[in-house]
């Protein structure tokens, strides 16, 4: 058990008390780095949320207790009754019980403790990595058909990025969104793959970043976060009506909040001279972002797009010329991609799949069964 700083156990007393009144909170839990250990002054805290609503996506919340920023993670209670769904694995791991109203929470803790450095359970989460590795290649391939080039360098970048999760799923490394360099580069030297890792790095150019670099780059995302907070601001009533996974997501990142600890953890990375690190951080949460945004911008507009095609698409909503457009092209690193650069990147990123499936099992065999 983690000791955690006197201010911090003050606020966190306080979000449980609040959480518990709400009768359909179950349970709360810390996890992510203050309950790992590893927490620095610029982390924000994770509490999960056992909540008996019915809803189909795990979403978060961001509030600000006590000079803290809080993510509270809000997980349906439905998802621990029955097969565990393997991405709150780790969460359930790493967790330190805050709150637990019939004990549902502490028993499902327990059981993960048990199971979630076993072989079967690793198998689980590595095999759900690479079906998302496949389905995002799958949208490369197809947008590179449509020639839309910019949509597929994202998706083949994003699939890559899903195969290095198996290898840091095999590592038993945590998984962190302002770490994530740091621990594939980690897991892929212990595998001894070091290949996986330095071929995802030529992909996304994350090695090429100094700290000037970096620093336009959190300007420019400050730039496409105001842009894309005034179309939601002007448009509320089609942001309540959306797709529930889109209304709770833009709802989260369109908080003043998690601006705020954006600003402050990527300005924290790059003074430690972390500037790949904080790139990476950037670029996924802006990914998603804009995933989000795109959809938004179709239900104003009332028209479908297609997701394969995102970046096309949100050339098509997005006002002739438009500023933000460009930003967004700008700070994903799509202005110089070619077509031929482009289907290099779906061969390697196929071939460095086809690795990992096949290799996954003797991996998994190699390193934890006996240990």
């Amino acid at each position: 058990m983690i000791t955690l700083p006197e201010k911090l156990r003050k606020a966190l007393e306080r979000t449980v008390k609040e959480l518990a009144a709400n009768k359909n909170v179950y349970g709360v839990g810390l996890f992510g780095s203050w309950s790992r250990g590893d927490a620095v002054a610029s982390s924000d805290v994770d509490l999960f949320i056992l909540d008996k609503d019915d809803f189909a996506y795990e979403y978060v919340e961001r509030v600000e207790r006590g000079g803290f920023l809080i993510d509270l993670n809000h997980v349906p209670k439905r998802w621990i009754q029955g097969p565990i769904p393997p991405e709150i694995d780790q969460k359930l791991y790493e967790m330190q019980i805050l709150y637990d109203r019939d004990w549902a929470l502490t028993n499902t803790k327990l059981l993960m403790s048990k199971s979630y450095c076993s072989p079967e359970r690793v198998d689980i989460r590595t095999q759900a990595h690479i079906v998302e590795s496949d389905i995002y290649l799958s949208r490369a391939t197809s947008a590179f058909s449509r020639h839309d080039i910019r949509s597929s360098h994202l998706f083949a970048t994003v699939a890559l990025e899903n195969t290095l999760k198996v290898l840091v799923e095999i590592a038993l490394q945590p998984f962190s969104n302002s770490r994530y360099m740091e621990t594939a580069e980690n897991s892929a030297a212990k595998l001894g793959i070091r290949s996986f890792f330095d071929e995802y790095v030529q992909m996304t150019g994350f090695s090429r970043v100094d700290s000037a670099h970096a620093k336009d780059r959190l300007r420019l995302f400050k730039t496409i976060w105001d842009d894309i907070d005034v179309v939601a601001k002007q448009n509320p009533q089609t942001l309540e009506s959306t797709h529930f996974k889109v209304k709770t997501r833009l709802n989260y990142y369109l908080n003043a909040a998690f601006l705020q600890g954006i600003v402050k953890r990527a300005t924290a990375m790059i003074e430690a001279e972390k500037t790949n690190e904080a790139s990476h951080y950037l670029a996924s949460i802006l990914l998603d972002i804009v995933e989000n945004y795109t959809w938004l911008k179709s239900s104003i507009n009332k028209v479908k797009i297609d997701y394969t095609t995102l970046i096309r698409s949100l050339e098509g909503l997005e006002e002739k010329d438009s500023p933000n457009y460009r930003n967004i092209t700008t700070f994903l690193g799509l202005d110089t991609i070619d077509r031929a650069a482009a289907a290099k990147e779906i061969g390697k990123t196929r071939e460095a799949m086809l690795r990992a499936r096949k290799n996954r099992k003797l991996l998994i065999q190699n390193h934890l069964v006996g240990n």
